[in-house]
Order: structure tokens, then sequence, then C-alpha cells
């Protein structure tokens, strides 16, 4: 093995860990400046990528984690409006991968509360409060949990087990994003 291009992969590895660590705090810095006084460096390189993410991209994710949480009750709405309003809040190529999962992909009901949702300007605060708490549930408790509710709409972590919360929110990246590329490919 080259040690110099493991050398080198190793520094860009740790180059990119710095660079996120730097984002999360400067998201941390900019919308929950007290959070930063019980952080370190060390606490930091433990926080995922989102947690660097700006506010309307971070408000995108929980929205989609909250959705593929509620996708077995979206899939029961007939009503107009609110179909719009989860249209409006998560976009067609994400609303559609959602009510197109097969029902052994679905969560069940009973894992984690979820909202009722019986109105239309009830859909996307409750889906962005349903994904920030599994986003919670996906953190180990402790400072870098604490900070990171600062971030997230107003709720508390999830019950369900940490891995699961995880795999939700991981699950719900991969979806946005095999549907942004399969548009990109419509309109190229």
């Amino acid at each position: 093995m080259n040690t110099s291009a493991s050398s080198g992969a190793t520094l860009a590895r740790a180059s990119a860990r710095r660079r996120q660590r730097a984002a999360v705090a400067e998201q941390l810095i900019a919308r929950a400046p007290h959070a930063v006084d019980s952080i370190d460096w060390d606490t930091l390189d433990g926080a995922p990528e989102w947690m660097a993410w700006e506010a309307s991209r971070l408000e995108a994710l929980q929205q989609q984690v909250g959705a593929l949480v509620l996708a077995p009750e979206l899939r029961l709405w007939i009503d107009a409006p609110r179909l719009g309003a989860a249209l409006r809040a998560l976009g067609a190529p994400v609303l559609r991968a959602l009510l197109a999962l097969p029902d052994g992909e679905m969560l069940p009901r009973d894992v984690t509360p979820a909202p009722r949702i019986e109105r239309a300007d009830q859909v996307a605060p409750s889906l962005r409060t349903c994904g920030a708490s599994v986003l919670l549930a996906s953190l180990p408790s402790g400072e870098l949990r604490q900070a990171a509710a600062l971030l997230l709409a107003p709720t508390r972590p999830s019950p369900m087990a940490g891995a699961l919360a995880r795999s939700l929110v991981v699950r719900a990246m991969q979806i946005a994003a095999r549907q942004l590329a399969s548009n990109a490919q419509e309109t190229a």
C-alpha cells in the first residue's frame, strides 16, 4: 500500500471532519449561541452532518423524517387540503415516494407517539415536530442532543431506540436524494 496515498487520505478525512465541526459550530453560534458554552470540539466531532445544515435545509429534513414516520397516516388522506399541504411541505417527488412505499417498509404506527393531523394547517408543523423528535432520538443524550434541540422544532426526543431513529434519518435522506436525482434526470 502506498503510504503517501494513505497519509493523503487520512489528512483529507481529518480536514473534512474539521470543516464539518466548524460548520456545526457556526450554526450553533448563529442560531443557538448559548448552547456553545457547554460544547467542546470533541463533542462537535460526534455531530451528524445535518447539524451543519442551514435552517431551511434542516427544516426540510425534519419534515421528510416526520413524513416517513407518518407515512401510514398520509396514505389514508383523501382530502385535497391536507394532501396539498403535504405537497407544499415535502415537494412532489418526496411525497410521491412516501405514498408509494410498500406496506412492509412502513414504520408501525405504535413505534413513536405521532400527532393526529386533522386540518391542512397542522400538516407542516406536525411533520416538522415529529421529524425533530426522531432527529433528537438519533443522538445520544447529553450536550450534543441539548444543542441540537435548539436547532430543531420545539419537541422532546422520540422514545424510539436511537438506532431506529438513525436509520429513519438515513432513509429519509436517501428518499429525498433519490427523488431529487430522478427529477434532475427527467429535466435533463
